[in-house]
């Protein structure tokens, strides 16, 4: 089983590896700009923080440290927002300075001149692919938990309070749906099921 999910850029946004080079101080890695970790933390945060699923519903879905996740993200894969374009660049990186201002004098601080890297893309694409052992009645609730967390992602990435990494994700493959709002109600609360008999 293979759940698909597009990625709409609103911005630019920076997932750094953590290394300086090529005269900046945080550069992207060109080969996966955007990470499965990157986008498998961004829905686990959502899941967590944003949707505020209980732990025993979140931890089936996405692992703990003793026990690995049934599931395995895929790195982004980027397109463009026009289909009929054929010279396609899949990413555009550009430099960003930031300068840390002193409070007290208005001017630069001497040596907090940072120059990191961002991207620039319109759409991307990723999957989210069953690799593990999931109950059989457990299915519907971990696609419904996996795209819930999708849609309420709202940027990732690093600076996101700057204005970097503002995105929307949608659930493709399978589509949301009423059914699928319904059954994360039922795994919010659990009574409204028994209410709404």
């Amino acid at each position: 089983m293979t759940l698909t999910f597009e990625i709409t850029f609103h911005g630019p946004f920076r997932v750094a590896t953590g290394r300086a080079g090529d005269g900046a101080d945080s550069v992207i890695d060109r080969s996966a700009p955007l990470p499965a970790s990157t986008l498998k933390g961004v829905m686990l945060s959502a899941a967590r923080d944003l949707l505020q699923l209980p732990e025993p519903v979140v931890a089936p879905v996405f692992g703990t440290a003793w026990q690995p996740a049934p599931w395995s993200w895929s790195d982004a894969t980027f397109t463009p927002a026009d289909a009929s374009i054929t010279a396609f660049e899949p990413v555009r990186v550009r430099s960003r300075a930031r300068i840390q201002i002193s409070e007290a004098t208005h001017t630069a601080v001497d040596r907090a001149l940072a120059i990191g890297e961002e991207v620039l893309a319109d759409r991307a694409s990723f999957t989210v692919r069953r690799s593990g052992p999931i109950p059989a009645d457990q299915v519907e609730r971990h696609t419904a938990v996996l795209a819930a967390a999708a849609r309420a992602v709202t940027a990732l990435g690093g600076d996101r309070r700057r204005g970097l990494g503002w995105v929307s994700i949608t659930p493709l493959s399978p589509p949301w749906t009423e059914t699928s709002a319904d059954h994360l109600v039922d795994l919010l609360h659990p009574r409204a099921r028994e209410d709404r008999s």
